[in-house]
């Protein structure tokens, strides 16, 4: 695809198009970012034959798609963003911005308020900042115009998780979210969602650790780390993998071989994590807190642990065909040919969970699974920090 040019009206300025720019102009007007950024990719192909374009004509296509695909309303905070009423500066001891009821609702969707009473309560402070006359405004000030408003024009729940999200955030203590589930689940997937969302810079795969461990320290040490979890019994000796065993106990009976050459790995990562004060999401098979032998003080991080599941055998097979052919056939036919072993792990997967009361998230639609493991996140959040309006919510 070729460079595109994009040429800014009056002035005849030439600068290159960058989806980036695009994508954070329309989250600015309140859409979605996985839709702002769809919609961008789209534009950027329209043109993709062009070596030039207008600005005013590039923003003439955004918006007619803004008011195709999502309706007047992002059309038209897209459309006034830059010539609209004077913008909002939110004052912080750091530094100085415009006030964005996009970015706004996004930060509320973080704390599990439904994106549609985000955008709304996001909306609501916009109007009382503008109905106050204000052009600036101090961060802790506007922080209690938020939860005003959503207690008042959204719910009290709402107001609630914000004020938690509040007090969590101020504390500095560390967020640890582990997240489990056999392949196939979407743990890659939904983890990289939830850092996106929650802002988590240290996101940790546990297939990663596995390959780190495995390239110094030799096949002989721990055969089983050569193999998938779902088949690391191969790597056990004869006599243990035992000819009255049951595939299930031979299946689990090999992970949990590989599992104790990845514990020490495991634990050393979320130890670091809490002593830094860093937020983590550790992520893989292999994150199995019944078996890690955690012992966090509340005091010193808030650990969150969820399962993800498929409890359909037909949807799990459909999910490896269609990472196949997303990935170039990323080892399908070895998933499609151990698909038994993969149920039967995630079948003791899931019971360890269920005895340790871990929730367990049925993963059918990205979407509904980040907003589910979001609700699991700030109700944990809520205990360690219940919605006390101190004046600690609303400092730095």
């Amino acid at each position: 695809m070729s460079k595109l040019i994009v040429i800014k009206q009056p002035e005849g300025d030439r600068a290159p198009f960058l989806r980036g720019i695009l994508v954070q102009s329309m989250v600015n007007a309140g859409l979605d970012f996985v839709d702002a950024y769809e919609l961008a990719q789209l534009v950027r192909s329209e043109l993709h034959e062009r070596q030039e374009v207008e600005s005013s004509e590039l923003k003439g296509r955004v918006i007619e798609l803004l008011e195709e695909r999502h309706g007047s309303q992002y059309r038209k905070l897209y459309e006034t963003g830059s010539r609209g009423e004077p913008g909002i500066i939110v004052h912080t001891p750091a530094r100085s911005t415009p006030f964005s009821v996009g970015i706004l609702a996004h930060s509320l969707e973080t704390c599990a308020i439904p994106p549609e009473m985000a955008m709304q309560g996001a909306r609501r402070v916009l109007a009382n900042l503008r109905k106050t006359g204000h052009r600036e405004i101090d961060h802790k000030a506007l922080r209690r115009v938020i939860f005003r408003c959503l207690r008042e024009h959204c719910s009290q729940r709402s107001a609630d998780r914000y004020l938690s999200w509040r007090r969590f955030e101020n504390s500095g203590t560390p967020l640890i979210i582990l997240i489990g589930g056999a392949a196939g689940t979407g743990k890659s997937t939904i983890s990289s969602e939830l850092a996106y969302r929650l802002d988590i810079t240290r996101h940790q795969s546990t297939d990663m650790m596995r390959e780190i461990i495995r390239s110094y320290l030799s096949p002989q040490m721990i055969p089983t780390l050569g193999f998938s979890s779902f088949e690391a019994w191969r790597g056990l000796p004869a006599s243990a993998e035992g000819s009255r065993q049951t595939a299930a106990d031979r299946v689990v009976g090999g992970f949990l071989s590989q599992f104790a050459a990845m514990k020490l790995a495991m634990k050393a990562t979320i130890d670091r994590a809490i002593k830094e004060r860093h937020h983590l999401i550790l992520e893989g098979v292999h994150v199995v807190p019944t078996e890690m032998d955690l012992d966090v003080k509340n005091t010193d991080a808030v650990v969150v642990p969820i399962k993800l599941a498929s409890m359909k055998k037909e949807m799990l097979r459909k999910q490896f065909k269609r990472r196949g052919r997303e990935k170039n056939g990323r080892q399908t036919s070895r998933y499609l040919e151990h698909l038994e072993d993969i149920w039967e792990l995630q079948s003791w997967l899931l019971d360890e969970a269920d005895k340790a009361e871990i929730p367990i998230i049925e993963n059918w639609n990205v979407e509904d699974t980040v907003r589910a493991a979001l609700d699991i996140i700030i109700g944990e959040l809520m205990k360690s920090f219940p919605p006390h309006p101190g004046e600690e919510v609303w400092e730095s």
